[in-house]
């Protein structure tokens, strides 16, 4: 004698009894979640809320002008509604150097002046399809900052004040 089995597919599931139902996935899948919102710091709260910000010398920071002298900034009273606690924090100065600020940007319409050696004759023909122009009084090329960025050119720019606009 021989047994006869039949193949069922996957999404049935067999009983013993030979009846057949759909598995229970397929009719009882879960919806998709919608995605996380912003991450956050592992584990850390909100951060607690500013609410008051005091400079040196004002009511609240005579104590702590007292401890860290003309180092203290400002002291900030911070306020955590989730722990229901208040927070006092200071902002200390810890050193201090010399520093140059950045020259500031260049508006792109500026015209700015280029120095180009004579040979360069691939450099002054990019220039010219650019719209730059020689100036023999100053012996520069001269082109408006935002093209000079876009042709990478920005390391020859020469700083000559009174270069007419």
């Amino acid at each position: 004698m021989t047994s006869v089995h039949t193949e069922r597919s996957l999404s049935y599931a067999a009983l013993s009894n030979g009846r057949r139902y759909r598995s229970a996935p397929a009719v009882h899948e879960p919806r998709p979640q919608p995605p996380p919102a912003a991450p956050r710091r592992s584990g850390a709260a909100p951060t607690p809320r500013v609410r008051l910000h005091l400079k040196p010398g004002q009511k609240g920071t005579k104590q702590l002008l007292a401890q860290y002298g003309d180092r203290l900034i400002c002291v900030r009273y911070r306020y955590d509604a989730q722990r229901k606690k208040r927070y006092k924090t200071v902002e200390l100065l810890v050193a201090e150097r010399d520093w140059k600020p950045r020259r500031p940007r260049r508006a792109d319409d500026e015209i700015v002046a280029l120095r180009v050696a004579f040979a360069d004759v691939a450099v002054r023909a990019q220039l010219k399809q650019a719209g730059g122009f020689w100036n023999p009084d100053r012996r520069v090329w001269q082109l408006r900052y935002d093209r000079v960025v876009a042709l990478n050119l920005t390391s020859r720019i020469v700083d000559e004040p009174g270069i007419p606009q």
